[in-house]
């Protein structure tokens, strides 16, 4: 078998099985298989193929055919513009959750105070915000907390890749709980999905943990247990930034 063949039989396999980007998905999926680059993969057609890579190809595509989501495939996702370690059972980040750490950014900025800037991460999962924050305000110090013992695991191993072990601190336990003193900044992208909802969510999105989803009955059962946390934990003049559906909003002010 030579490399073309694979380049027709993959997006086919996938956009059969209703997988979206399918196009895109089809060339992760094949450099990952071969170990070549995008522009290689296709300037290679007549490359003959191994039989390990054809079998890791075919281990990688029945995962995406059963709804694996890509990130736990591969491994990594990228998130405000870092690479981070994800695995099955850590929540993945998402694009929209990279607004959450721009207004974080501007709120830290516009702070003014002689004390160095302290920062939680409540439900940090891979610890994407944590860490992104860390990179971006190099006179903070960050408590990324988590309840999820394979997250905190994640987040101390993205912590060490990129080098913030010691201004992201890295604590097991509920909310902010474990935070060992007055912050100035919490942020959350907390479990909001009705749990009624979650049997509809996309096949992709069930396979991430149920306690990353599921806010209870109606979504908020975690906001509101972490808005009275946030205010007795909060320095004067700090803010909380939650992320929540928009349908949601009128609810959680």
């Amino acid at each position: 078998m030579i490399l073309q063949q694979l380049l027709e039989e993959t997006p086919s396999s996938l956009t059969s099985h209703g997988i979206e980007e399918a196009s895109l998905e089809a060339d992760l999926l094949l450099m990952k298989a071969v170990g070549l680059d995008r522009s290689r993969l296709y300037s290679s057609p007549k490359r003959p193929v191994t039989l390990e890579e054809r079998e890791a190809l075919g281990q990688d595509l029945a995962r995406r055919l059963g709804g694996e989501p890509w990130p736990y495939i591969c491994g990594y996702r990228e998130f405000y513009g870092l690479n981070l370690v994800v695995r099955p059972g850590v929540f993945i980040p998402r694009p929209e959750t990279e607004l959450l750490v721009e207004l974080a950014l501007e709120l830290a900025r516009s702070l003014h105070s002689d004390r160095p800037l302290r920062i939680a991460d409540v439900g940090t999962g891979s610890g994407a915000i944590a860490i992104s924050l860390a990179a971006h305000l190099p006179q903070a110090l960050v408590y990324a907390t988590d309840v999820s013992t394979q997250a905190i695991e994640t987040a101390r191993l993205n912590c060490e890749r990129h080098r913030l072990e010691k201004r992201v601190i890295v604590l097991e336990g509920n909310l902010l709980e474990p935070v060992p003193e007055a912050v100035d900044i919490v942020v959350s992208n907390p479990p909001y999905v009705p749990r009624a909802e979650i049997p509809h969510l996309p096949r992709e999105v069930r396979f991430e943990p149920r306690e990353a989803l599921d806010g209870g009955e109606d979504g908020l059962e975690v906001v509101r247990s972490l808005i009275p946390q946030a205010l007795a934990k909060l320095r004067k003049g700090g803010g909380l930034i939650v992320e929540v559906s928009p349908t949601q909003r009128r609810e959680v002010c």
